[in-house]
């Protein structure tokens, strides 16, 4: 097991070990999948060498054959933010990731379904956050981006969806201390259905997965093509999971 923390330097050095002793197979959970990737061709290499390789959520984009499994993020998207317009809001923010592939993809899910529904999103109301930036309000508890967020671009939107339970978590507590309540304020969804989703002062709204199905799919993916069985990439739907927050 190898940690990138979603650095490209580290992934590089990961790759460059990996090419000296190769596996069996590779999970792989690339970096800024939503960016090019300067490692592409390490990657190349270990597959030139006929190395089974399978990408959890996105494969860096220099490699889209490769197989993968993944979520259907634009789906999720949609869901929670019909969820949203059926419970009756009309002007809905967002709060998304950047760098990693998941962030666009859902926030098309969220801006269609507004779409559908006659409600025009605006790019003012939507927050784009970077690994840095997510380090700075998880691991420093610096959460002055949420706080600008919520100042500057929440306008009179009543709902957030956020990129993920980690998210929505954190901008919670932020709404809770600047005087607001969740949800007769504002109404916070979010992605993963982990466990901060049950952790804080109120239970989150998220779309998740059944328990370990994203593992299973993986695992069975990589195995098959370890056996030279038929294999293909996976998306896996979204279940919402409703609770306090929205």
């Amino acid at each position: 097991i190898h940690a990138t923390e979603n650095s490209i330097h580290r992934e590089r050095e990961i790759l460059q070990q990996l090419l000296l002793d190769p596996p069996a197979g590779i999970l792989v959970e690339s970096c800024k999948t939503a960016l090019p990737n300067p490692n592409a061709e390490l990657y190349q290499a270990l597959r030139q060498r006929g190395l089974p390789m399978t990408f959890l959520h996105g494969s860096c984009r220099e490699l889209s054959d490769a197989f993968y499994v993944g979520d259907d993020n634009c789906g999720g998207g949609y869901l929670l933010a019909g969820h949203l317009i059926r419970n009756g809001h009309q002007k809905i923010a967002g709060i998304f990731k950047s760098d990693d592939v998941q962030g666009p993809e859902r926030y098309h899910g969220v801006v269609c379904a507004m779409r559908d529904a006659g409600l025009f999103p605006l790019d003012e109301n939507f927050l784009w956050f970077s690994s840095f930036q997510r380090y700075q309000l998880v691991e420093l508890q610096d959460a002055s981006v949420l706080q600008n967020f919520l100042r500057q671009q929440l306008g009179g939107c009543t709902a957030v969806v956020c990129y993920n339970d980690e998210i929505a978590f954190h901008l919670i507590r932020t709404l809770l201390r600047m005087g607001k309540r969740v949800p007769e304020d504002v109404a916070v969804v979010s992605f993963d259905n982990s466990y901060y989703s049950t952790f804080g002062p109120v239970s989150i709204t998220s779309a998740g997965h059944e328990p370990h199905a994203m593992g299973h799919a993986a695992a069975e993916n990589l195995l098959s093509q370890i056996r030279r069985q038929p294999c293909r990439s996976v998306r896996l739907p979204w279940t919402l999971y409703a609770r306090q927050s929205g």
